[in-house]
């Protein structure tokens, strides 16, 4: 599945997101490349060893971990630290999918279960750079504006395209999920959708008989089926 979230983050923090970009220092987007994705990517990140970078990553990260529909999505139990890459013109990212395990060398590595991108751009203000899912019926094609996130299973084939004129820029990261089947963490935002629907139509709203009935479903299929 392939999840949108407008304005995910505070307008502040994506302020301070976009003026990142106007200061920093970038690099080569190598530094963060698979093995077998060296060949294929061609973009600039801020420098991961960056203050600035790091800063920001962490308010990203922990402002997603406080959204209620980002968690209901991912179930996430870990979110991982966030990089900022930009694509001026000629750039692009080919057919990849992401590295399986992250921070393989540290002390506590983690799996990848979910990918997610928070645009940066306006996109009228460059051409091409759109992130290209290709799902099992048709490639996706995917440019929002920005402050707006996707979400997709790291199981995925992807691609940035070639960025034609302006500049694309993007907050991306990963998340390793409680519940590492996609099809149950499906059933787990069915279930919630619909215990939201009750709590917010039904007169008694969360005291009613079945609204409680439903709670009892989400918190059981979650114990069952979560890992922590």
């Amino acid at each position: 599945m392939i999840y949108v979230l407008p304005s995910i983050l505070p307008p502040t923090l994506i302020q301070k997101l976009q003026g990142a970009f106007e200061t920093a220092d970038f690099v080569s987007g190598l530094q963060t490349a698979g093995p077998t994705n060296n060949k294929r990517k061609l973009n600039e990140e801020i420098n991961a060893t960056s203050p600035v970078r790091q800063a920001l990553a962490e308010e990203t990260r922990l402002a997603l971990l406080a959204n209620n529909d980002f968690n209901l999505i991912t179930q996430a139990k870990h979110v991982g630290s966030i990089l900022l890459s930009r694509y001026r013109q000629g750039m692009f990212y080919g057919d990849h999918v992401d590295n399986t395990v992250m921070g393989a060398k540290s002390a506590k590595p983690w799996r990848s279960d979910l990918s997610f991108t928070i645009f940066l751009s306006d996109p009228a203000s460059y051409e091409g750079g759109e992130l290209v899912l290709n799902t099992d019926m048709r490639p996706e094609e995917i440019k929002l504006p920005a402050g707006h996130m996707v979400i997709y299973s790291t199981i995925v084939l992807h691609r940035v395209n070639p960025v034609r004129s302006g500049e694309r820029r993007a907050a991306v990261g990963w998340a390793q999920s409680m519940v590492r089947d996609p099809n149950q963490r499906q059933i787990l935002l069915d279930v919630a959708q619909g215990l939201g629907f009750l709590q917010n139509n039904l007169k008694q709203g969360t005291e009613h008989p079945e609204t409680i009935r439903l709670q009892k479903v989400y918190a059981n299929l979650s114990r069952m089926w979560s890992d922590l």
